[in-house]
């Protein structure tokens, strides 16, 4: 965020100390359809907007304007904030955000409903609300637009998770139809046009993620013939956490390169970020909620390849139907992978779950016709609960390809 909106922001936050936030106008169902959980509301008329996740409004007829943070949201960075457009500045689609937020405003002739699940809600010193806005007589989530036509990428928020499922809909769709970040291309040419690149981001790292933050890593794979020089190209979360690669680090033909979160040395495969903690969320197999995403952006702020999990739109795997799982969960514990089809089969890209353990086909593993192969968690002891659980095959993207349980577990 630009220094002077966070400036705003502390010192509004300083003055109000521990003052009780606006006087909620009521309640209200925090998204339509059923099932939702209640929201506080509040009303606001927009004094202007800041950028694309970020607006000036006077709450509940005060005088004076806050910065409101929009729930579930996170716009590209904008550098110089204005609200004369002609003097805003910032990162390829950050001002196209900000237009688009401008341009539904003033379709609802500036006046706003914000909601939240918890009234405390905040972030940076700004109050974190959903912001809707009335056009044609009818509620339109700003937050959802925004996510919908690719404006912004989904951002978790703890506690305010009514809109996570919401929002990872229409990011994924975003995604399908190429939606402004999602054009690989949008902001213009850009180098290795025709790299063949791919993402995946490993979230949950064996044991206790936080101690084992090299556990979660991005991986950076080239199934291409060529190499491919990532200098000054970067890495991020759903947040504003990023790591550019430095000048000469490539990743060569049908080669990979690991970034890690915690530190280390780095090596031309694996690179370290250096967080102090784990950067992404993990979610549980068995009772799915809350994603993240793994991004790529080139120099010039194009979205090249994305990672998004848990997979919710086109998912699928090459070994449906080709692969089943058997399980020894007593005594030694063993769990084989069988090619149950007529041809070989290649299990990159997939993990074996079970417990707090994970076995990851990072590279290519070929099974022939009726072979089976024997895979390990945590040196195959006391992983498996002999009085129930589950194993599961699952595609790096969380979808489930095959599961097996047994006792009090559940597929």
């Amino acid at each position: 965020m630009l220094r002077r909106l966070v400036t705003l922001a502390a010192s509004v936050a300083l003055a109000l100390g521990g003052t009780p936030a606006p006087a909620l106008a009521g309640s209200v169902a925090c998204r339509p359809g059923a099932g939702s959980p209640r929201c506080g509301v509040w009303t606001g008329k927009v004094d202007w907007v800041a950028d694309g996740d970020t607006l000036m409004i006077k709450v509940n007829g005060s005088k004076t304007a806050r910065p409101i943070r929009l729930i579930g949201v996170q716009a590209m960075e904008q550098h110089k904030y204005s609200a004369n457009p002609a003097k805003r500045t910032g990162e390829c689609h950050a001002l196209e955000a900000t237009a688009r937020v401008e341009q539904l405003i003033k379709a609802g002739k500036g006046v706003v409903r914000l909601t939240a699940r918890h009234a405390r809600s905040s972030s940076r010193g700004r109050p974190l609300r959903s912001i809707a806005v009335k056009i044609n007589g009818r509620w339109v989530d700003v937050g959802a637009d925004l996510v919908r036509h690719g404006y912004a990428l989904t951002l978790p928020f703890p506690g305010e998770d009514a809109w996570d499922r919401t929002y990872e809909l229409a990011s994924a769709h975003a995604a399908s139809e190429q939606n402004y970040m999602w054009d690989s291309d949008y902001c213009g040419a850009g180098p290795a046009a025709d790299a063949q690149l791919t993402v995946w981001a490993n979230s949950d790292a064996d044991g206790d993620d936080g101690l084992n933050l090299n556990g979660e890593w991005i991986r950076i794979g080239n199934t291409g013939t060529e190499p491919v020089d990532l200098s000054g190209w970067w890495v991020r979360d759903s947040g504003l956490r990023r790591y550019t690669f430095k000048r000469g680090t490539v990743v060569p033909a049908g080669g990979r390169i690991y970034v890690h979160v915690g530190k280390g040395r780095d090596t031309a495969t694996d690179k370290y970020w250096g967080m102090p903690a784990q950067v992404f969320t993990n979610v549980d197999p068995v009772h799915p909620g809350v994603g993240e995403g793994a991004y790529l952006f080139d120099p010039q702020g194009d979205l090249r390849r994305a990672f998004v999990y848990p997979c919710l739109v086109g998912c699928g795997s090459p070994l449906t139907g080709k692969v089943d799982l058997k399980v020894k969960y007593g005594g030694i514990e063993r769990i084989s992978v069988v090619n149950i089809s007529d041809g070989p089969i290649d299990l990159q890209g997939h993990v074996v779950l079970g417990g707090r353990y994970q076995h990851r086909f990072e590279e290519t593993t070929i099974l022939a016709a009726g072979e089976s192969l024997d895979v390990q968690l945590a040196g195959g002891r006391n992983v498996l609960n002999d009085a129930g659980g589950e194993v599961r095959l699952q595609t790096a993207d969380m979808w489930t390809v095959v599961c097996r349980w047994w006792g009090t577990g559940q597929c």
